[in-house]
């Protein structure tokens, strides 16, 4: 076998380990959710207290919505507003506060304008943009092979470069979330003394971000299957 077909086999292989890597990423996150939705902050604050105390600090003016759903908590960058689960609104829990803290680093992030979220939100509008049109694609591939027979290559290649933009998005999301819990720890480590406090948000971030390296890696092994088919038919 050449390299092509060594890269197509070992990839269908580790296809099975990501997928096992990602599932076990995304439990870990809930368990250690639910583990430290137990443990009350020394902090004494509500998630909609703790979230307007840091807004005061930063003298950022930001709308605080609740939103339903757990782990639902995002920062918009449109609107300016950082969307809180109702759960940890109303909780003064240590995974609440620490869920609260990453999302305001994204806001922290946004008045920086931070060149990693910048370039993460262009890559997105991109990716929306060419799922807009890879049916399409696939259509005229499908047109092609019945009058020149090249429909298997042509939905290679449109599906390499796919997971191509996929894997960069991955990459750039990646250390756009590490960066967002950096300074989610930083913040925390200033206003919390308790060390077993600190390290229990520490290691809910950390959870967090292992979500995302596994999502990286979805990407990564799909983008080389794809890749390696692409080539041995390009040889055919």
């Amino acid at each position: 076998m050449d390299w092509t077909e060594w890269l197509y086999v070992i990839s269908g292989f580790l296809i099975f380990v990501v997928i096992i890597v990602a599932v076990t990423s995304q439990s870990k996150v809930y368990s250690s959710y639910n583990k430290y939705s137990k443990m009350v902050c020394s902090l004494n604050l509500s998630g909609r207290e703790f979230a307007e105390k840091l807004c005061q600090m930063a003298g950022l003016s930001l709308t605080v919505n609740a939103v339903g759903g757990t782990l639902s908590d995002h920062y918009n960058s449109k609107d300016k507003s950082l969307n809180i689960s109702s759960a940890n609104l109303n909780s003064n829990s240590v995974a609440s506060l620490a869920i609260i803290a990453h999302e305001f680093g994204h806001a922290l992030q946004d008045q920086e304008e931070y060149a990693p979220l910048k370039i993460r939100q262009f890559a997105i509008k991109v990716s929306s943009f060419v799922s807009a049109i890879l049916m399409p694609f696939l259509l005229v591939s499908i047109l092609l092979s019945i009058f020149i027979g090249y429909a298997g290559t042509i939905m290679l290649f449109v599906l390499v470069l796919v997971y191509a933009l996929s894997l960069f998005i991955n990459l750039v999301t990646l250390s756009v979330e590490v960066d967002a819990s950096n300074r989610a720890k930083k913040m925390l480590s200033t206003m919390i003394s308790d060390e077993e406090e600190q390290k229990a948000m520490s290691n809910m971030l950390s959870a967090a971000a292992m979500t995302y390296v596994a999502s990286m890696l979805v990407s990564l092994v799909y983008f080389l299957r794809f890749l390696s088919l692409f080539l041995m038919s390009r040889r055919d």
